[in-house]
């Protein structure tokens, strides 16, 4: 009798699952490397920078999952660093940081837009694209000690987030 029941509940449960996994749109159940394609293909074509900036976050958020995932993008992210939209800048830093780039390419794109660009949403982004890095970005820890001495401004509260991440003693 009990056996019955549990067979017919699991039967049940089967049931459902099918019927949800069917009803999903295809775009659901599309994989990490379609998605990169996809984010890839709309910062290279996208018309504004809205969805550039959602391309750039979506592809750091991939590249932390796996760096192969958003290799065809990295020269458009690398591009998106010297766009005139600071909001792209900005997100094209983080995502670089998460993208696991050599370190002697990337910190010193990331530290050029911390200590040249004029937005401090980018001097952030850059400052958080750095902290992603790790102890890999020790090169940038004398830039960041100049803003991490500003205690109360955001930019001086990232430098300081980012340089806890890269001399970090446990890493």
């Amino acid at each position: 009798m009990a056996a019955t029941r549990f067979v017919k509940s699991l039967a049940a449960v089967a049931l459902f699952n099918g019927v949800l996994y069917l009803s999903l749109p295809s775009e659901a159940l599309a994989g990490p490397e379609k998605d990169a394609i996809r984010y890839t293909a709309e910062l290279k074509t996208g018309k504004d920078a809205k969805t550039k900036i959602n391309a750039l976050h979506e592809l750091g958020k991939l590249a932390a999952i796996m760096k192969s995932y958003v290799t065809d993008a990295l020269p458009d992210i690398y591009k998106s660093l010297d766009d005139k939209d600071a909001g792209i800048r900005a997100a094209a830093a983080e995502a670089l940081g998460a993208c696991d780039e050599p370190a002697d390419k990337a910190v010193p794109a990331l530290t050029k837009l911390l200590k040249d660009d004029k937005e401090d949403s980018v001097k952030i982004g850059a400052a958080k694209g750095l902290m992603s890095m790790g102890s890999n970005a020790k090169a940038a820890v004398p830039a960041l000690r100049e803003y991490a001495a500003d205690k109360k401004s955001k930019v001086g509260n990232a430098a300081q987030a980012a340089l806890k991440a890269i001399t970090r003693k446990n890493q």
